[in-house]
């Protein structure tokens, strides 16, 4: 018998077949581990009392305070954290803080490296004199450092139109580049007043940001990052009790939090493993859990019983 030169047909077709199965199969089970995914990331089966919450609340702040206030090298060299850290001394007066601070101005400011440390003296005392500064044209491209020198001393601070366009535009950012400027328009709004116009771009920032952290279930520094912010622009209806939950789940036996929980970090491709606490995440999940305490107690009462 002579076989067939096309080979056996029968053959490859039940091979085709059986390879779509498995591929059809495959991604019902990669949909399915989204699905859960994405359930684990806004809901939880468990609720915890408002008592039990307040408890652990207050035992993580006073953890995460003690980290701060003896690792405080790591939050004097970013202007933004140190501006979080004089945030939540206005909402606490814890002591702890207020020490931070002091050393902050008396050690770190008197000794700057660049021109803009002296415009942080603002941080710790708001009417502060600090020197005139014509920054170079940063042709509207992206400069956080810069932003957030504008914020606190505009009348100083000679931003170039483009830059300033840059700087408050609703539409130009996304992702995490979004979430940086949100805090810069944060710091302006907490030092100069609010407008319609720059209540309105917050608002819409915040959502986006609140729309992102539904969606990117990855547990590192950002995670806790879209709550703190989106807390600081003063949309804690947007804050999902879930999310807050995981971060006070996921503190340090020390009163830190790793940057990347469980080696998953910022990029998609990203993996390594953390050892140690890491001071923006820190500062940031602090920051948002003093929010909730003294700010916002009220979302508290809305969400534990």
């Amino acid at each position: 018998m002579i076989a067939p030169a096309n080979g056996n047909p029968h053959g490859s077709r039940k091979g085709l077949g059986r390879f779509v199965r498995w591929l059809w199969g495959a991604c019902a089970i990669l949909l399915l581990v989204l699905a859960l995914a994405l359930l684990n990331n806004n809901f939880s089966l468990r609720s915890p009392s408002r008592d039990a919450f307040n408890r652990q609340l207050d035992l993580e702040l006073d953890n995460a305070l003690n980290w701060i206030t003896d690792n405080a090298y790591i939050s004097e060299r970013n202007p933004s954290i140190m501006y979080m850290i004089a945030d939540m001394e206005r909402m606490s007066h814890d002591p702890r803080l207020q020490g931070l601070l002091d050393h902050y101005r008396k050690q770190y400011l008197v000794h700057p490296v660049d021109v803009f440390d002296l415009i942080w003296f603002r941080l710790v005392v708001r009417n502060a004199n600090v020197p005139t500064i014509y920054p170079p044209d940063s042709q509207g491209s992206f400069n956080e450092l810069l932003w957030d020198a504008y914020a606190v001393a505009p009348d100083k601070i000679f931003l170039a139109p483009r830059d300033r366009a840059s700087m408050f535009s609703p539409t130009k950012y996304s992702w995490g580049m979004r979430q940086h400027q949100i805090l810069a328009l944060i710091m302006y709004r907490d030092y100069n007043g609010g407008s319609p116009e720059l209540d309105a771009t917050l608002n819409y920032l915040a959502q986006k940001i609140a729309r992102d952290a539904r969606y990117d279930f990855r547990l590192n520094d950002s995670y806790i990052q879209r709550t703190a912010f989106v807390l600081g622009a003063g949309r804690p209806d947007l804050i999902r009790a879930r999310w807050v939950d995981r971060i006070l789940d996921h503190q340090n036996a020390d009163g830190s939090w790793n940057s990347c929980w469980y080696g998953w970090c910022r990029g998609v491709f990203e993996f390594r493993i953390d050892n140690g606490g890491d001071g923006h995440a820190t500062v940031q999940a602090a920051w948002a859990l003093t929010m909730l305490k003294y700010r916002y107690p009220q979302w508290i009462d809305q969400h534990y019983r």
